[in-house]
């Protein structure tokens, strides 16, 4: 009895442990970009240039996923960094730059393509943007597995909506919290965590008919 109730303890302890460890990341990664957004906002050009860096290639595959257009996302990419800095004293501080900057430009290309009609073009799919190749140590039947695998998540993410996609991407690529996404897509926290949870939802439930439908042609 002793050992079942100091197991349980330990459970519990062991939980609390790592939800405070994922707390003090967030306020860790919060508090760094306090620390980088104020020194931009004082002028500094090496922090500029951080923030530049780190966000730059993930705003471009974020954008698009909104609108299929390389030379619009490229061009609303690099003008959302010249108005960055050429109005850094005006901007408010940000608990999250990463958040902002994908808030900003989804807000611009949504205001661009709903002029050109240039939306998110449904054959294309969040999970191009991660395509690797396996290495030469991986065996010919890993690969042929791995890309089937890959090709039936690619199909299943194509018969989930845009709002449906977008989190996908925001919360497995961006690997953003509910909150930024929230803030990003005009949610609350609970409205953001219930669309992904009805998309994992949808998600699991296609990929298997997708999955199940291969093996029967396969075995036919």
């Amino acid at each position: 009895m002793e050992n079942k109730a100091a197991h349980t303890h330990l459970h519990v302890h062991e939980n609390n442990s790592c939800k405070k460890k994922a707390v003090l990341s967030v306020n860790k990664i919060h508090s760094n970009d306090l620390q980088l957004w104020q020194e931009f906002q004082t002028g500094s050009e090496s922090a500029f240039a951080t923030i530049y860096e780190q966000n730059v290639a993930l705003l471009y595959s974020y954008g698009l996923k909104l609108v299929f257009d390389k030379e619009l996302v490229k061009d609303m990419t690099q003008d959302l960094f010249i108005e960055l800095w050429n109005s850094k004293e005006r901007l408010a501080r940000v608990q999250s730059i990463k958040a902002y900057l994908y808030k900003s430009l989804r807000r611009k290309l949504i205001k661009s393509s709903s002029k050109q009609k240039k939306r998110f073009d449904k054959s294309k799919d969040v999970s191009n943007l991660d395509k690797k190749t396996p290495s030469a140590e991986i065996s010919l039947i890993e690969k042929q597995l791995f890309d089937e695998k890959r090709d039936a998540l690619n199909k299943a993410i194509t018969t989930l909506s845009e709002r449906q996609r977008e989190i996908i991407y925001l919360k497995f690529y961006g690997r953003l919290g509910y909150n930024e996404i929230g803030e990003i897509m005009s949610l609350d926290k609970k409205s953001a965590y219930n669309l992904m949870a009805r998309t994992v939802k949808i998600l699991k439930k296609n990929l298997i008919s997708i999955i199940l439908f291969s093996l029967l042609l396969y075995i036919t």
